[in-house]
């Protein structure tokens, strides 16, 4: 990706917001908490969100298939291990990595990937569309692949919902970001991050920022979480029973020109406990060209491809198919 522009609205924020989000369906609330999403989007590039209409009952379901999922031996999750799939789905290892990047150790975590389940009739998958196919799933634990891809199903709708806010604060109609949606590239993962009680071992994950449109992640109650605001200063964000935790990608910030801010997050150790989590990316087309809201008619605009860059990030960071 071309090199972010500045972020131009970012706050010395002490806390990362809650807002409830219920209100999007009733055209009387919908402009307040349009621009309360927007002023959040600019100012932290956080936000926890509630009022998403998808149940406890399901986030808990789905941590429980996370855990007995990772808790299988090592050869049956291998059996649907990454490189067994040309869309970069199943099964990742601990400290596992790509080939491209000599300077990338992996991470101290274990994944499963999916991404929206196409059947080999369809004309992505007949036309060999690239990271467009079938999901790789496990025979176990139980109903595993009804609980997850169902989760994958709702979770999609809560980020379609939150693009049509942001776009709406923008100026813009409120498909201008989901008109991108058609051929997605949107990818779900579950996360275990590896028990580590060294307390010379400071994070579990690096300080970086996401790559796509919108992260909205879903976390168990092991904490961790930090973002950092503008006066240099990690913030804490602390799971909060029924949120998302929404946050603004790079790609999102290059098309705003900086107005959202894709912040640096990191997770820190805590010891103890494994970490479980779930993020959902809001990944477009794979042939979405992205380019600053307004320069549309400017030749000499930067411009990038979606999916040129997010294939040659899953070749840095996973190992590619290799059958």
């Amino acid at each position: 990706m071309l090199g972010q522009p500045t972020q131009s609205k970012l706050a010395a924020f002490n806390e990362i917001p809650v807002i409830d989000i219920g209100a999007a369906a009733d055209p009387k609330s919908r402009p307040a908490l349009v621009s309360e999403v927007v002023s959040v989007a600019e100012r932290i590039g956080f936000m926890y969100v509630v009022g998403h209409g998808i149940g406890d009952e399901i986030l808990a379901g789905v941590f429980d298939k996370s855990r007995d999922f990772f808790d299988l031996p090592d050869e049956e999750k291998r059996r649907i291990h990454i490189t067994r799939s040309a869309q970069y789905r199943g099964y990742l290892g601990l400290l596992e990595k790509g080939d491209t990047d000599p300077t990338f150790k992996g991470n101290n975590l274990e994944a499963f990937h999916c991404a929206e389940e196409l059947g080999r009739d369809h004309p992505d998958v007949i036309s060999n569309a690239p990271l467009r196919g079938p999901n790789l799933w496990p025979p176990a634990p139980a109903h595993f692949r009804d609980i997850v891809y169902a989760y994958y199903e709702r979770t999609f709708q809560v980020g379609i919902t939150l693009l049509e806010i942001l776009a709406e604060g923008l100026g813009q109609p409120p498909n201008f970001f989901t008109r991108h949606y058609r051929h997605h590239l949107a990818q779900l993962r579950l996360l275990r991050y590896a028990q580590i009680d060294d307390p010379k071992v400071e994070l579990l994950a690096r300080s970086h920022c996401d790559s796509g449109m919108i992260t909205i992640l879903s976390q168990d109650d092991t904490g961790g979480l930090q973002v950092l605001n503008k006066a240099g200063e990690w913030i804490a964000a602390p799971p909060i029973k029924g949120s998302y935790i929404i946050n603004i990608g790079n790609t999102l910030q290059f098309w705003t020109s900086g107005r959202f801010s894709s912040t640096n997050h990191r997770v820190a150790n805590r010891g103890g406990v494994p970490r479980f989590s779930i993020p959902f990316f809001m990944t477009p087309d794979y042939d979405t060209v992205v380019r600053p809201i307004g320069s549309e008619g400017d030749p000499a605009a930067p411009t990038f491809h979606v999916g040129r860059e997010m294939a040659a990030t899953y070749r840095r960071i996973w190992p590619s198919a290799t059958m």
